[in-house]
């Protein structure tokens, strides 16, 4: 061993480690120090370190096999058959100083480490400071160039499924859905949108289909410089737009992290089906759900229903067929369509338990407002971008217990990230109404949609806000616009225009109303329980309402968890039914229950 140690200090193996070593350290904490300034993929470093590491042992070999020499580099072997005395050891300083310096150096490079690694714990209390160093993306809707924007669709799916798949990646802050889809068409600079959404980089792109073939590119904008860090054009087979979609994954991983953060082997993007067009019917299905309209939904449920047939294992598909069932009962009869509503949310679940659409309306269907609580609660846990409208169910969870303070907040907190998401507007407005805030209501849904009759999700805050502030001529009026222009729906705006003839004296037109809506349900059309409820409630025939609340009830009416709380407290004698107690007990929306609820934190 001795002999080997004189060898190495012979062939200064050992002053080329610890020169080494020490002008490796210092580059190293130079690298660290310097790069953040320049705002370079914390990739650069991880590479520039693991060279540096890789190279050592490669220059101790290079150090024993070989020496340099006035006359250039020759072999050490070479050398000692050349020399006089091969044994004697060259001039150098004393072993004890060799011994000290490498510790030294260690010392001072374990000093560094734990200082950094302190200074990293320090900074953790302040979250704003430490994602600075994450990169971060916001993923812009692709742009549909095509001559109709027909495929606008596919370019809001293409960017949606890039943008849950990067959510749920290791190392990487991506910008919600909501969020940097609300910039979308808005007169606002690269810099500008990167302030806004809090990120250092922006994923841009557009797509063109025709026929059979789909070319897309993509652009990845640097937000401090406004150059592109990186892009890609593919034109492929519409067949391949799982291949597409994954490579512009991975490139973007790779661009933002290093070409070491994604193996050869691993995927980015989970996919639940292989069949392209099912897939490409979700996409349909779930961008006209996001613009919701009577039609819409009818679009929507039909794409859903067509891409579960092609593949009845699609779980995706099953949780968004039904939460459009769910929702669509604001236009339709729920009661007919909870069966395979059901059937959807328990095969999704069962194969999925974290489908966000699929526990949402598992809340939604539950008659149990406590395991209501439960499924919104994993809906709203998930990591990965979720589809805001869940605040609306949870404000429906949280308003007829009074808590409307809190829902005001979540609500408040959703359309900060989509400004103009009409579902949540029409929601929040809606809890303006009912706490006295009649202008602030009409404002917020008037920024959402058009006001003059051919949306129900406007018509219905209007019409609210008329018959709280008792303004007869515009509630008799927007009532009578909506039904004109969309007819009566599920009966909520009918209901409306009763109460103004109610307001008015005109008792005999009220009724008149109220018998069309049972004449309708006689012949098998569809009219809210709750709302005929309402209405017996209006004109003073308590004991009726209270029998249709229980209908309601027994129908799982979408309206009657909404509106039977703030009935009994427009209408004091309906709030002391003995059956409408019982009801609210078996509701969970007695008293009792909702304080227990709150303070239990539910």
């Amino acid at each position: 061993m001795l002999k080997f140690w004189y060898e190495m200090r012979r062939r200064h193996v050992l002053r080329i480690a610890g020169i080494y070593f020490a002008v490796g350290w210092l580059l190293i904490e130079i690298m660290v120090s310097v790069l953040p300034e320049f705002d370079a993929p914390t990739w650069i470093a991880k590479t520039f370190i693991f060279v540096i590491v890789l190279m050592f042992p490669i220059a101790l070999i290079l150090a024993w096999a070989f020496e340099i020499t006035p006359d250039g580099i020759k072999l050490a072997s070479e050398l000692d058959k050349l020399s006089s005395d091969p044994d004697k050891l060259p001039s150098a300083v004393p072993d004890y100083l060799i011994v000290l310096g490498l510790a030294l150096v260690l010392v001072l490079g374990i000093y560094g480490y734990q200082t950094r690694n302190e200074a990293a714990t320090t900074v953790t209390d302040a979250p704003a400071t430490v994602s600075q160093a994450i990169p971060s993306v916001a993923i812009l809707p692709f742009v549909d160039l095509g001559e109709n924007g027909s495929n606008q669709y596919l370019g809001n799916g293409l960017a949606e499924e890039i943008l849950n798949a990067l959510a749920d990646w290791d190392g990487l802050r991506i910008a919600s859905r909501t969020s940097s889809f609300a910039v979308q068409n808005k007169n606002m600079d690269i810099q500008e949108i990167g302030e806004r959404l809090g990120v250092k980089q922006i994923l841009e792109g557009s797509l063109r289909r025709q026929g059979s073939r789909l070319k897309v590119t993509a652009h990845l904008t640097d937000v401090k410089t406004g150059f592109h860090s990186w892009s890609e054009s593919y034109d492929r087979e519409f067949e391949d737009i799982f291949e597409i979609e994954e490579s512009l994954a991975r490139a973007i991983v790779v661009a933002l992290q290093g070409p070491l953060a994604v193996a050869d082997n691993e995927t980015v993007i989970k996919y639940q089906t292989a069949n392209v067009d099912a897939y490409n019917l979700l996409l349909k299905g779930r961008y006209y759900f996001q613009s919701p309209t009577q039609e819409n939904f009818g679009l929507a449920l039909a794409a859903f229903q067509e891409a579960i047939e092609l593949d009845p294992n699609y779980w995706t598909a099953h949780g968004y067929l039904a939460f459009s069932l769910g929702y669509a009962s604001i236009y339709s009869d729920y009661a007919s369509q909870v069966i395979q509503s059901a059937t959807s949310t328990e095969l999704a679940l069962r194969h999925d338990p974290e489908n966000v659409p699929a526990n949402v309306i598992k809340g939604f269907m539950s008659e149990d407002i406590d395991q209501a609580y439960t499924y919104y609660n994993i809906a709203l846990g998930q990591r990965g971008d979720r589809d805001l409208s869940i605040y609306v169910y949870v404000n429906a969870y949280l308003y007829p217990q009074q808590r409307q303070e809190e829902g005001r907040n979540l609500l408040l907190r959703g359309l900060k990230d989509d400004p103009s998401s009409l579902i949540i507007s029409q929601s929040l407005a809606m809890t303006e109404s009912r706490a006295g805030n009649y202008e602030q209501a009409l404002d917020i849904i008037a920024r959402a949609g058009d006001t003059d009759g051919s949306n129900f999700l406007v018509s219905s805050v209007q019409v609210d806000v008329y018959y709280r502030s008792r303004d007869i001529d515009r509630l008799r009026q927007a009532a009578e616009q909506s039904i004109e222009k969309i007819g009566i729906q599920n009966g909520f705006i009918l209901q409306y225009l009763l109460q103004a003839h109610v307001l008015s004296g005109e008792l005999e037109r009220a009724k008149e109303i109220l018998d069309d809506m049972l004449t309708i349900r006689e012949r098998g059309g569809f009219m809210s329980a709750t709302v005929v409820g309402m209405s017996l409630a209006s004109l003073g025939r308590i004991d009726e309402a209270a029998l249709w609340f229980v209908r309601a009830h027994r129908e799982r009416d979408y309206w009657l968890r909404w509106h039977l709380k703030s009935a009994t407290e427009d209408i004091p004698s309906l709030g002391e039914h003995p059956t409408i107690k019982i009801l609210l007990v078996t509701m969970g929306l007695d008293d009792t229950s909702i304080a227990a609820r709150i303070d239990q934190g539910r």
